[in-house]
Formats: structure tokens, sequence, C-alpha cells
């Protein structure tokens, strides 16, 4: 009884670990890695699904805005068994593009520009900053085990 309560909540089932190439270079437009995958009881991860998400926030205090876009999803729909004191290793490479505000356009194309586009950003406090997020769905679990890491694109 209470293997299955375990077995449903995903406690001590299948673990998901990510490991990312760091640093990642904005010019290729992908992020490389693997994904560790071990387990105490045999498991079958069904499909994996890899998102980069990016969070843009602007703004101060009570007028702060948080978006959140995803730039890139890669869904892998292999299915595969993990035995116990396994680790499964699953190699990825998620391509992404993300498009550029207004003004980050204004200051490429306007080398004279640029230093006061970035000035306004310093003081309205824009930043973005990038996640990747792997969720395996597995066979039998209501919550699916994952893992994230900030990466940062430069």
């Amino acid at each position: 009884m209470l293997g299955k309560i375990k077995r449903v909540l995903g406690i001590e089932g299948v673990k998901v670990e990510m490991d990312i190439k760091m640093p990642i270079d904005k010019v290729a437009k992908e992020v490389t890695g693997r994904l560790k995958f071990t387990t105490k009881s045999e498991s079958v991860v069904k499909s994996v699904a890899i998102k980069i998400v990016e969070k843009y926030a602007r703004g101060r205090g009570k007028d702060k805005l948080v978006d959140e876009y995803t730039i890139a999803v890669l869904d892998l729909d292999e299915s595969f068994v993990i035995s116990p004191e396994e680790i499964v290793e699953l190699p990825f490479t998620i391509e992404y593009d993300f498009t550029l505000s207004e003004m980050d356009r204004i200051a490429r194309d306007n080398l004279i520009s640029r230093p006061f586009i970035g000035l306004a950003k310093l003081i309205r406090k824009v930043k973005s900053s990038f996640t990747v997020i792997a969720e395996a769905n597995v066979d039998g679990t209501t919550l699916s085990p994952y893992a994230k890491e900030q990466v940062e694109l430069k």
C-alpha cells in the first residue's frame, strides 16, 4: 500500500539530473547537454520534454513586471526502462531562437544610440534570464520528475 502511494507521488521513483555544456554561445543558437536518470525501483520513462524559458523582468518595486516566454521546446518520445541502481544517460541538443526587443534591435543597428539604450535599460532595470527545464513522463506516477538549470547566454 505504502509502495503504491510512493510510486504515484514519485517518491523514491525516477530522479532526473541535468548537465549542460557551459558557456552557451548566443550565435550558435543551441544548447547541448545530457540528462541522467536514476531510480530505486524499476520504472518506465514514456517521454521527456525539454524547454528553454526566458524570464524577462523590468521595473522596480511595485511597478516591476515579469514575463516568461518559452523560446524552445524539444519532445523526446522514446520510451525506455530504468532498472534500480542503473544510470541512464540521454544526450540532447535543443535549438532556440529568441526575438530581440525593439530597444535591442535599435541598439544592434545604430552604433550612436547604443550607449543611450544601455543607460535606459539600466535605469528601467531590464534583465533577461534563461532556464532549461527537463520533465520526464514516468509510467504510473502523477507528479513528473524534473530538472531545471539556469543558463547564461554569451
